[in-house]
């Protein structure tokens, strides 16, 4: 009998030898023909947002990006038009509400709170994480209060405890994170357990913009860029497709704004026009936020309105329907736009910048997007959830949120976003 029981085992871990073998076998042959691995079958519906800050939309005809064509091919593309002002923060944060900037109360990258006299600006580390600031409701909020798992990898609004919740995976913003190390970071959050895996997620590239701002978008450095960035959605593509999971995952690149060319022979000179000690400079360059001192709103306004022909003045209640930018109390008295490729500094902040960057060409956005074409961003999409091959046509950014949402499965905050939009872009 003891010898049955031994040839028993001797046969079970013959077998065992055998199908280990061919498993092996099998998983050569996917490698060698270039087949995935499979995929794990826990995989819930999954968005990465992606954010190529400053990508104007015709940069992908301009520049050799590869990998963007081939999520092209294979999704949905638009020009996505920003909303006014067509600056970063404003419309990071809309494109994850749905709301646009005089809605959600980020309504520029530098403001002040009248209520209260604080100051808030991109590198504040305080005011940007504190919720106060931030209005609406992101996406990573309703999720993670429907029980899912978040990480909005940089994002506007992300590092503040918005409705009292923050995402499960939030990382303090650091520019110097070079590109491939936040791709990787995205990848090592999907291979976490289906308990602790992240369901949206999002990535974001400054690249762009920063050659843009320096050398203009016409110029060698932004094409350098472009091909930078996209090598890093390529590594993104890669690190999907060997986990198996590159058809499963839904992809979204977005760009905040555009970029147009702009140099320090066409700026419009604040001083000029208007005494300094006459009002608050709020914000500045190409649009003007400026809260007049007490008693002197009539004589800013009766000062800048028609002043210049390349510069458009308003007071806060009279701004163009279309901006949408009259009721938010952060909306300073006096709001003024340049004239596409135009600028305005106060001197000496046209003193600094030919010291900096001299006479070249420059880069510049915030400029009224119905006005200026080159504000219009990129959007490409492509997964499960998203219509294959297709081109529609230039949409708002405030219907990216309810699009996300669907894809997602929870119920969209209120939102400025049009449900027909987000029904064109998907399945």
């Amino acid at each position: 009998m003891s010898r049955l029981k031994q040839r028993a085992r001797h046969l079970s871990l013959g077998a065992f030898v055998r199908l280990l073998s061919l498993l092996l076998a099998w998983t050569a042959g996917c490698a060698v023909r270039g087949l995935p691995p499979p995929a794990p079958a826990d995989l819930a519906p999954t968005v990465i947002l992606i954010s190529f800050d400053g990508w104007r939309f015709d940069y992908a005809q301009r520049y050799s990006c590869p990998n963007l064509h081939r999520l092209m091919k294979r999704g949905v593309s638009a020009d996505l038009v920003p909303s006014f002002p067509s600056k970063t923060f404003p419309n990071h944060y809309t494109l994850v509400t749905g709301l646009r900037p005089g809605r959600h109360g980020i309504v520029a990258n530098n403001m002040k709170d009248p209520a209260s006299g604080r100051r808030f600006a991109m590198s504040d580390r305080k005011e940007v994480q504190d919720p106060m600031w931030w209005g609406g409701e992101p996406l990573w909020v309703a999720l993670e209060r429907a029980g899912q798992k978040t990480a909005p990898f940089f994002w506007p609004g992300s590092e503040a405890p918005i409705g009292g919740r923050l995402p499960s995976y939030e990382v303090p913003y650091d520019g110097k994170m070079p590109g491939a190390a936040r791709v990787d970071q995205v990848l090592r959050w999907l291979d976490l357990p289906a308990a602790q895996r992240p369901t949206f997620l999002t990535l974001y590239f400054d690249d762009v913009d920063g050659a843009g701002h320096h050398d203009g978008p016409l110029s060698t450095a932004v094409r350098r860029a472009v091909r930078r960035v996209d090598g890093y959605l390529g590594r993104l593509l890669s690190g999907l497709e060997e986990r198996g999971i590159a058809g499963r995952v839904n992809l979204v690149v977005v760009s905040d704004h555009g970029m147009a060319e702009t140099s320090l022979d066409r700026v419009v000179v604040l001083d000029d026009l208007v005494p300094l000690d006459a009002v608050d400079v709020v914000d500045i360059n190409p649009t003007l936020g400026l809260d007049p001192r007490p008693g002197r709103e009539a004589e800013v306004y009766a000062a800048l309105a028609g002043a210049h022909p390349h510069l458009e003045v308003y007071r806060r209640e009279e701004t163009p329907e279309r901006w949408h930018y009259r009721d938010h109390s952060r909306i300073p008295p006096i709001v003024g736009v340049a004239d596409e490729g135009w600028q305005v500094m106060t001197r000496a902040m046209r003193e600094a910048a030919a010291r900096r960057v001299g006479p070249g060409r420059t880069g510049a956005h915030g400029y009224d997007p119905a006005e200026a074409r080159s504000m219009r961003g990129l959007f490409v999409a492509a997964g499960p959830a998203f219509k294959v091959g297709v081109r529609v046509p230039p949409f708002d950014n405030v219907n990216v949120y309810p699009a996300l949402a669907a894809i997602l499965g929870v119920p969209p905050a209120d939102n400025d976003g049009d449900p027909a939009v987000a029904r064109s872009l998907l399945r």
